[in-house]
């Protein structure tokens, strides 16, 4: 079996196939490779572009940062007790509620403790007091540095439906402020 010549057309049309799978090869191994390098440097350079610039709004932020840092050291007397250990701390906070209650006109029944997470106070106030005698008591304890927290007002006024007036009420008060060490003197 004999293989007839090609004809000229028929090689012109093999030497175009032939430089087409070259122009491809030549571009998927090398132009290709080389025009992704470019693409992806030029998002590395974005990143960092955006990078730099978040650093130097950090960087110019720092003065104001730290002066908001020092007005909350200085402020923070309003926000905790400051305390040896948690049972001072509660003792200090009892010790308030009832100069709050008795100073509001209120009869202290009892003050207790209760139980609170690290780094907190708890406690417990059981009086008996009339309707401005509460609200100026809760309006003391809220409203006076350091701030604190009412957690539960509790009421018990059963005496105001016999008589059918504002009288005298049970009232039982849960508070809790966060605790901070004291400074040893």
């Amino acid at each position: 079996m004999m293989i007839r010549p090609t004809s000229p057309r028929e090689r012109r049309l093999v030497a175009l196939l032939i430089l087409v799978s070259l122009i491809a090869v030549l571009w998927f191994a090398i132009v290709a490779p080389i025009a992704a390098g470019f693409s992806t440097r030029a998002q590395q350079r974005e990143q960092l572009n955006l990078s730099y610039l978040h650093n130097q709004r950090t960087i110019a932020s720092v003065p104001r940062l730290r002066r908001q840092a020092e007005d909350a050291r200085r402020n923070i007397e309003a926000y905790v007790i400051g305390a040896a250990n948690a049972e001072a701390g509660r003792e200090q906070l009892k010790a308030r509620a009832q100069r709050i209650v008795e100073r509001s006109g209120g009869e202290v029944r009892g003050v207790g403790d209760a139980e609170a997470e690290a780094g907190w106070a708890r406690a417990s106030i059981a009086a008996r007091m009339n309707l401005p005698q509460l609200v100026s008591t809760l309006d003391q304890l809220q409203n006076n540095p350091p701030w604190l927290i009412v957690e539960t007002v509790s009421v018990d006024a059963n005496d105001a439906l016999v008589t059918g007036q504002s009288s005298t009420m049970d009232v039982q008060i849960e508070i809790a402020i966060p605790i901070r060490a004291a400074p040893a003197r």
